[in-house]
């Protein structure tokens, strides 16, 4: 039985010679299979997860953000840490994670947000192009 290369597009023969764990033509065709499949792999993660049944939950985590927006903006981006040196306000990281969450209820809340990368890159150009010739 002759093996081939797992490589998709390559199907080349592999050696005699190789060892059987070989599945691989050669070392591009390796590094070729391992790019590929950390891709997909890479892109099934970053694929919005669907909105669950909660439709109360938005309404709160809305909130939660607002009042931290809120709080950061009263008291500053920097606060005085424990030696009185001005650190990052504390609540700065949360706002990041919260605001994914609120961000991919909305993508999928919405039908209109675009969900390809480009064009949701291009639909931003434009808007912003639009407020700047509003003059806004």
């Amino acid at each position: 039985m002759k093996r081939r290369c797992a490589h998709a597009p390559c199907d080349a023969p592999i050696s005699a010679e190789a060892d059987r764990r070989t599945r691989y033509c050669s070392d591009a065709h390796r590094k070729a299979a391992a790019r590929a499949r950390k891709g997909a792999a890479t892109a099934s993660k970053s694929r919005p997860e669907p909105v669950s049944d909660d439709a109360e939950r938005y309404p709160a985590l809305r909130s939660v953000w607002d009042s931290m927006a809120a709080q950061i903006v009263a008291e500053g981006v920097t606060v005085p840490g424990s030696s009185g040196v001005p650190v990052a306000h504390p609540l700065l990281r949360f706002l990041g994670p919260l605001d994914a969450a609120l961000s991919a209820h909305e993508k999928m809340a919405d039908p209109t947000t675009p969900t390809d990368p480009k064009e949701a890159a291009r639909a931003a150009a434009v808007a912003a192009l639009e407020a700047y010739r509003r003059g806004e």
